[in-house]
């Protein structure tokens, strides 16, 4: 007993020195951790950005490449599946690149930019569908990069700094709209144009007629190259922080990696159960049940950002700028309810947190149904609450999960693949049923939003009851080594006292 004692403890003494210096970024000072979780929320920002421009210029990209609302739904999509492939890849670029987080997210900010830059111009569904593949692409790698930089630098104090990462979004999602709207084209306000807005056709077959048909033509290419042009600014940081701040990423990460074939052995990698400390089913299941978490949350905040505006001016016929400002208010409530998540994850357990966002989300769907289907008040008053209760979902779902295990790159990989699958379908869906049927439908898909979500968010809850979190199973294994360590010392006098 007392001859194998030594042998396990020492290499992993050493393993978890290691790993603990990864994980604090070599023991950076709480200011140094700040800053650069501010830098990383700023990078959430130009997300909001870039992504959400759509939303505010959806109905001029519409007119711009003589599009109806399902060809131009489709081409939004593209983000979701490049989400969903740069997610894919992400996963294997952070963990095996692990010092190199910070050049991935210079340089994926710089391609978005450049992406975002050329997207105004795309006169083709095809063209347009491959430039938001590309723009999702690069925010699942930013993402993944991202995420694992805070889950790395806070450990497990790391729920209120993933909130504040997210609520960055919300941020940018809010302004875009402010920098859009004077780009916007406005309609001229005679019966002919109102006519015109009864079919698709009318608008599509006047669009390269006369321009008095347009008090304000549309400028959206300037607004997009304002939002290009800000994110390619935030990238300069990052670079500084890769080849000028490298005291600031643990260079022994990938050191003690090589020293171990099991870390880098790639089913290692992929197997549930490393995430899970080796339960494999709980791992399979955790994982399982958050993919379509994760699903029907990115899906259903997607429609409901995107389509917001659109539905204003279709089914109450509110004005571009009434309608932008709907939009606008819509993303000051999505930001709240992200910094609203950081301010209760300190005090709030986040399986509550879970709980709580899912209903309120699932109450404001059904109130949307009953007072919003023909009063643009109602749609005024319950947009807020809507976006309230699904904004914190996504940053949630991922607190959840390292609340319960481990998340690698890949793991955050797994869960990104779920939310960009939802949101290609749910893209799609929400498209042909606009189109072919009406504005309401856009009511009826936030309801079964709703519902499933609440349902998952239950399912999640329940299925984890009694099991414990991952931080109080690594104090105990701490706490195990540390008794082997004074049993070592204890063994180690007794021979030395032999043999004197």
């Amino acid at each position: 007993m007392s001859g194998t004692i030594p042998q396990q403890t020492k290499p992993d003494m050493s393993l978890e020195k290691e790993e603990k210096q990864s994980g604090d970024h070599q023991g950076l000072s709480t200011g140094a951790k700040v800053v650069k979780t501010i830098f990383l929320v700023s990078i959430w920002i130009c997300l909001g950005l870039f992504l959400e421009i759509t939303g505010p210029t959806q109905k001029d990209l519409k007119l711009r490449a003589n599009l109806n609302y399902e060809d131009v739904s489709r081409a939004v999509s593209g983000r979701s599946i490049g989400f969903f492939i740069g997610a894919a890849i992400g996963g294997f670029l952070v963990d095996k690149l692990d010092p190199y987080c910070d050049l991935m997210l210079a340089v994926c900010l710089d391609l978005g930019g450049t992406a975002t830059i050329i997207a105004p111009y795309a006169q083709s569904i095809g063209l347009m569908w491959f430039l938001f593949v590309m723009q999702g692409t690069f925010e699942g790698i930013i993402n993944i990069a991202g995420q694992k930089l805070v889950l790395e630098i806070w450990q497990e104090k790391a729920s209120s700094p993933m909130f504040l990462l997210h609520f960055g979004f919300g941020v940018g999602s809010f302004i875009v709209p402010q920098i859009a709207n004077p780009f916007l084209a406005i309609p001229k306000p005679t019966p002919a144009a109102e006519l015109s807005n009864i079919t698709t056709l009318d608008p599509i077959s006047t669009t390269a007629a006369p321009v008095t048909e347009y008090l304000r033509e549309s400028r959206i290419e300037w607004a997009y190259l304002i939002v290009a042009l800000i994110t390619m600014g935030v990238s300069i940081v990052f670079y500084y922080y890769q080849f000028c701040g490298k005291w600031s990423r643990n260079t022994g990460v990938h050191k003690s990696k090589k020293e171990s074939d099991n870390d880098t052995a790639i089913l290692k990698i992929i197997d549930p159960a490393t995430c899970a400390d080796g339960k494999r089913l709980f791992g399979i299941q955790v994982l399982g049940l958050l993919f379509f978490f994760f699903f029907i949350a990115t899906g259903g905040e997607r429609v409901y950002g995107k389509f917001i505006r659109s539905f204003a001016i279709d089914k109450y016929n509110l004005d571009g700028d009434e309608a932008s400002l709907l939009n606008s208010v819509f993303w000051i409530s999505y930001a709240i309810g992200r910094f609203s998540g950081f301010v209760a994850a300190r005090w709030i357990s986040i399986r509550m947190i879970l709980i709580i966002e899912s209903t309120g989300a699932l109450v404001s769907a059904i109130l949307l149904n009953i007072f919003a289907d023909d009063s643009s008040t109602g749609l005024w008053v319950l947009t807020q609450p809507m976006a309230f209760f699904i904004a914190p979902c996504f940053p949630s779902g991922v607190g959840w999960a390292d609340f319960h295990i481990h998340l690698s790159g890949l793991g955050i990989t797994f869960l990104l693949l779920g939310g960009a699958l939802g949101g290609v379908c749910f893209m799609w869906i929400i498209g042909y049923f606009y189109e072919q049927y009406g504005p309401l439908y856009f009511l009826y898909i936030i309801q079964a939003y709703g519902i499933l979500l609440c349902v998952l968010a239950f399912i999640l809850h329940f299925s984890t009851w009694g099991k414990g979190h991952r931080f109080k199973d690594e104090m105990k294994k701490e706490e195990v080594v540390e008794v082997n360590n004074i049993q070592l010392n204890f063994y180690k006098k007794s021979d030395q006292e032999k043999e004197q």
